[in-house]
Formats: structure tokens, sequence, C-alpha cells
């Protein structure tokens, strides 16, 4: 049901009228920040095109049909999922088994909970491979009475050779099949991908919106949503990962990690990118990304309220509580340009974590840009 998506009401609004008017387009681009809800609500297009007892006039899942059901845990055989995964996928040997445990892991997180980021070791691209199946699944699509549904979840991910490939599929449409492509960084897509695709846009998520969710599916309290809502930036996955971390913590370590950068004391930041990026320990790859990713999203925030700060828009401020900090630190590096392409520069570190790139030269890189541009 649309209530299974949080906020996103303009959204709900353009396809549900799509529905009713039964002119749903072949393509689909469902563009927008991370954690706002794109693919979750492609699973929702695909159980409402495919649902046996729709309500609302035909426009909304019933959430308990064997199709709507099939869809949610991406069983069903006229629902094709792509998402990234690791190189070896493409090679002769292919996946590890452990691997392959990781990738069933995440997916039944995902059918679980459609605001999962699926989160695999080394997985970085869609593959042209993956995209030669599903011109094989398509071609084979012989289901009676449904609409197959393709959902490329993060479609930005296809490297060169998988965007040429996809690009057939496009040109030749199937028909009864409807393709849905998710992405934060549409830019990345070929403008020949995007101009075959109708673009609907997804919306930071308010406040509210992110705290009542939290409330109502994590069970945490109204005090703890309100303020990981506040540092969210509008992603309600963002704000899940920082429940039950100590956020008070992080935001001290991110300004002494920003306050050791700008010293010029190679020695000193790299202590403090070992509190970002130990060494040993501290658990799995994917944990101390994650970590890192958490850290980079509070440092953003953070220089972003400074530049609020230095351009009088207090009332715009998030860390209120860290005002003291903030009104120091824009007395000295308080130009606007500096700190916007400060905030660029951790944008680009976020953008190089996301990639799986080694992520101590990633941080070592940050000190140098956040340098350049501060100092």
């Amino acid at each position: 049901m649309w209530s299974n998506i949080i906020g996103q009401e303009r959204v709900k609004r353009v396809l549900t009228g799509a529905l009713e008017r039964e002119m749903l387009p072949s393509s689909y681009l469902f563009l927008g920040p991370e954690g706002t809800g794109k693919d979750a609500a492609a699973f929702e297009l695909a159980k409402a095109i495919n649902c046996l007892e729709p309500r609302s006039g035909g426009t909304e899942a019933c959430d308990v049909c064997v199709n709507c059901l099939s869809i949610d845990q991406l069983s069903a055989p006229f629902l094709h999922f792509v998402y990234a995964q690791a190189k070896d996928v493409e090679s002769a040997s292919g996946p590890k088994d452990e691997d392959l445990e990781i990738v069933r892991e995440q997916l039944a997180l995902k059918a679980n909970d459609k605001y999962h980021n699926i989160e695999i070791p080394k997985a970085h691209l869609i593959g042209v491979l993956q995209i030669r199946e599903l011109r094989l699944a398509l071609s084979r699509s012989l289901v009676s009475g449904k609409r197959y549904v393709v959902i490329v979840s993060e479609a930005d991910m296809m490297n060169q050779y998988a965007q040429n490939a996809f690009l057939k599929t496009l040109e030749e449409p199937h028909a009864n099949t409807i393709i849905i492509l998710t992405s934060s960084n549409p830019h990345r897509l070929f403008p020949t991908i995007l101009s075959r695709c109708q673009e609907i846009r997804f919306d930071v998520l308010a406040n509210d919106e992110i705290s009542d969710a939290l409330v109502a599916r994590d069970e945490i309290s109204r005090e703890e949503a309100n303020f990981l809502a506040r540092l969210s930036a509008g992603s309600y996955s963002q704000a899940r990962t920082m429940i039950g971390e100590d956020i008070r913590a992080m935001r001290t370590e991110i300004v002494a990690f920003l306050r050791m950068g700008l010293s010029k004391s190679r020695r000193n930041a790299v202590k403090e990118i070992d509190v970002f990026v130990p060494r040993s320990g501290g658990g799995s790859f994917l944990e101390k990304r994650v970590a890192v990713e958490q850290r980079l999203v509070l440092l953003g925030l953070w220089l972003r309220d400074a530049l609020a700060l230095a351009t009088g828009s207090h009332e715009r401020i998030i860390n209120i509580d860290q005002q003291q900090d903030l009104d120091k630190f824009v007395s000295r590096f308080g130009e606007p340009p500096r700190i916007i392409r400060a905030i660029r520069a951790v944008e680009q570190a976020q953008g190089q974590t996301k990639q799986q790139l080694q992520l101590r030269p990633v941080m070592l890189n940050l000190v140098m840009e956040l340098e350049a541009a501060l100092l």
C-alpha cells in the first residue's frame, strides 16, 4: 500500500494518477537523494500493477494477495531486480560461497524492508553480464496476465558497457513490461538513457516525516527521533544508521578532525583519521565504511551550519548546541566561498566511500582538500 512509503505525497499522486488513467510509460526514472524511498516506491508500483485485489479504484496494492507477497519477497516470476554486485560476479570463476551468503542475507533484509540499502563487499558496479541476463529473462517472459517489472536499483552504478547494453532494452521495449530505474546520481547515466525514461523526482523528507517513521517503525523515543531527524539531511535511511550510536561523541570527533586537519600537522591529522578508520579491528570493511559515512554526513552538516552562520541564516542551523564552536570556526574561516569548497570536498569523499575505495587514502585526501579550501 502507498502508506508503506514515507512522505512523497506528490510522487504518490503522480503514480496513482497514471494507474487510474492506465497510462503508465514503458520506463521510469525515480531520482532523488538516497534514503527518500525510491526503491520502496518502485516495489509499491510493481505491486499495484500486479495486485489481484487492488484497492482505491485499482491504484493501490492490497499487500496480502499472492502477487503482492511474492513481489515483497523478491520472488515473483514477473519481477527482475537488478543491483550492484561484486566484480567477481562478472569473472569466469564467479562469486565465492561466503560472498553468496552475504548476498542472500542482504536480499532477505531488502525483502523485509524496502528502505534497506544493500551492502555487499566490493559491490560497486552493475556489469554488462547482469544486463545480458536481464535481456534473456525478458525474452523468455511469458507470464500471462501480468506486467513484467524490472527494477534497477541505483542504475547509475551501471558501467559504460552495461549502459550501452541496457540502452538496447529501452530502445526496444518488450510488450507488457515496465522498467523502473532508481538513482541518487542520475548525472552518471547516459543522456540517451535519461531521454527514454519518464522522470519522477523524490524530495528530501521533512524532519517530522522522518521522526514519525522512526517512532513507528524503529520504536525509538520521540526525543531521539527528533534529534536524528534533524541530523539526517532529509534521508530516512541515514537517520536509521545513527540509531543507537553516540552521535554527540561523533560530532566531537569530526570537530577535532577538522581542527587537526587545518592545523597543518599531518601527524595530528593522521591520529584523527585513526579514530575514523581504525588500522586494525573495528569490524568488517562494511562496518568501517558505515562509520566513515556517518561521520562524513555529520561533517557535511556541520560545515553547512557554518555556511548558514556566515551568511546570516541562523535559523537554518542544525547543531544548535555547538554554537560556540561554530562561531569560532566562522570567525577564522568564515568566507562563504571557502566553506562551500570545503562542503564540496566532503561530498567528493562521500562519493568515493560509496565506490568502496580504500578509506584511509580517501580521508587523507579530504584533509588536504579541506586545507586547500579553507586555508
